[in-house]
């Protein structure tokens, strides 16, 4: 009597073909690393100048772009990970400022609620403008 069925290598074949697809979208480009002067255009739209040019900034998230747009920041030497895009902004990952070659985090802090925050704003407790904080960056992070 012959059994009715998918074969054990067939099997593995048809799972390897179904997931090769999400192996390789885990797998990202190494990003771009860019350092100059940060700077808002008229528009108010954050800008980096590096080497005389000025290249528009974009970011992936929502609070790294209110970040980027911080007129606290504005002339800070900053540096920059992430992507250049193909409507050739550079999509910011992550964002430090740069101090003696130093890197440093940039947070928002309330010292009154004690309460930490990703980007500019007023404190969701006690509604008090946050202050921009610089946390050193520390070797192993990112």
């Amino acid at each position: 009597m012959r059994r009715s069925g998918i074969r054990p290598s067939h099997v593995a074949l048809i799972l390897s073909m179904l997931l090769a697809p999400a192996l390789y979208a885990g797998q990202t480009n190494p990003l771009t690393v860019l350092d100059g002067e940060l700077l808002t255009n008229q528009a108010g739209l954050p800008m980096l100048k590096i080497n005389g040019r000025e290249e528009a900034l974009s970011a992936n998230t929502p609070y790294l772009l209110h970040t980027l747009e911080d007129k606290r920041l504005a002339g800070r030497q900053v540096h920059l990970e992430g992507i250049a895009k193909p409507d050739g902004t550079f999509e910011a990952h992550w964002l430090y400022t740069v101090h003696d070659g130093k890197l440093y985090s940039v947070r928002y802090y309330c010292p009154r609620c004690n309460i930490v925050a990703l980007e500019p704003g007023n404190c969701v407790c006690c509604q008090q403008p946050t202050e921009l904080q610089e946390i050193p960056k520390p070797a192993n992070s990112h």
